[in-house]
């Protein structure tokens, strides 16, 4: 695609005859010095910061609407901020992205101006002229790193006569650069603040759940220590050890494993599993557990649903999950595991009957679920590294946790 050329900053001043020279390349200098203060500024928020380059562009550039945005995924336009005098355009709007004019600078990754829309043959009938008949635009695109966030774009119901000059092809690169630059500082600081909970959540981790273990396995190695045990007693207390022992080393297991997931070293061995297969040998896994208490687990699935997964990882996954759900199952209750296709994928449900005391109405707030085990942090790390979500809900009587995999 040929898009219109910026002009030469000589040439386009040469090009108005109403101002002296000196006069334009004067005020070319005043919008250069007032977008590196600007650029220079520190901003509290990226709400401000965009704001001020929407004002701030309007004036320099002389056009009358500014707009920042940002692409998703999915191809659709969302609108960060906005200021213009059209009532059409607001703070918050989504379009599609072929329905803007910034569709060309996304596909193009250049800075564009275009001084006159309605001369241009592959613009002339695009829904924006057709609908606002804005002429002018000039927009660049706005980069996080190596990846396109969005655009930073000015436009205007008036063309530009002269055309854009290379000096404002400079100025917008810039300030799109700046908000670019902007964007990953915030983002490495929400990953700083992040991986500072998480370290919060290993200490205390430690600090609650390894203490308990580690404190019977004192008090016991100092009760087998003392002169005058029968035999028979210490055979007692040594088997009293193992159940501490074991306790401590799952969680310290954990830990390691729990760390290692967040920090990315763990890589997934993904292979095509049946989902029945998968169920079947997590129930079997927490058999000996669902024998010691009044809780029956139930399981549904249709045989031909497959689904692409590191089984291993899965299969901790679900056996954590059912014993957090058996331990927190009223007696005499039954938990429902299910494997069904739903949304093109295979949704993997568990389900449990809430206790209705006062105390555990709420399975979201219960220890297990925020430090004893921490099963759900290691299931959520697992499963994102699926780039799988998963969801949940509650109801005065049940408990749902949920994810939906992609068909194999």
């Amino acid at each position: 695609m040929k898009y219109p050329s910026f002009v030469d900053d000589q040439a386009y001043i040469d090009m108005d005859a109403t101002m002296p020279e000196v006069d334009q390349l004067r005020a070319m200098l005043n919008n250069l010095t007032r977008i590196h203060l600007l650029t220079a500024n520190k901003f509290d928020s990226f709400d401000d910061l965009i704001r001020e380059y929407l004002i701030a562009g309007i004036d320099v550039f002389g056009l009358e609407t500014g707009i920042v945005s940002e692409i998703d995924e999915d191809g659709r336009y969302h609108v960060c901020d906005v200021v213009s005098p059209l009532e059409e355009l607001e703070k918050g709007q989504v379009f599609e992205l072929n329905d803007t004019y910034c569709r060309e600078v996304v596909r193009s990754h250049q800075v564009l101006g275009f001084p006159e829309v309605g001369a241009l043959a592959f613009m002339n009938c695009h829904p924006v002229y057709l609908n606002l008949k804005l002429e002018a635009y000039l927009s660049a695109p706005i980069f996080v790193g190596e990846k396109l966030f969005g655009t930073l774009n000015f436009t205007s119901i008036k063309p530009r006569v002269r055309g854009f000059s290379i000096q404002e092809h400079n100025l917008i690169k810039l300030m799109a650069n700046s908000i670019g630059a902007f964007i990953l500082l915030r983002n490495n600081n929400d990953k700083l603040v992040a991986l500072n909970d998480r370290m919060k959540r290993l200490v205390g981790y430690v600090s609650h759940d390894l203490r308990n273990p580690l404190g019977s396995i004192i008090s016991l190695s100092k009760l087998a220590m003392r002169e005058g045990l029968s035999k028979e007693r210490l055979q007692d207390i040594v088997r009293a050890l193992v159940d501490p022992a074991e306790k401590a080393l799952e969680l310290v297991s954990s830990i390691l494993e729990y760390a290692a997931l967040g920090t990315g070293k763990i890589t997934l061995d993904k292979q095509v599993v049946c989902a029945q297969t998968m169920l079947e040998e997590a129930v079997n896994s927490v058999s000996h557990f669902i024998l010691d208490s009044n809780v029956a687990v139930k399981y549904s699935c249709d045989a031909s649903l497959k689904v692409e997964c590191d089984a291993n990882r899965m299969h901790q996954t679900l056996t954590n999950l059912l014993i957090n759900a058996v331990k927190y199952s009223p007696e005499n209750s039954y938990i429902l595991l299910s494997a069904e296709e739903e949304n093109g994928g295979c949704e993997i449900k568990i389900t449990n009957n809430v206790v209705k005391n006062g105390e555990n109405e709420s399975l979201e707030s219960q220890s297990v679920y925020g430090s004893v085990g921490f099963g759900l942090d290691i299931v959520n790390e697992v499963l994102n590294a699926h780039g799988v979500t998963m969801t949940k809900h509650q109801t005065p009587t049940h408990f749902t946790i949920a994810f939906n995999f992609p068909l194999a």
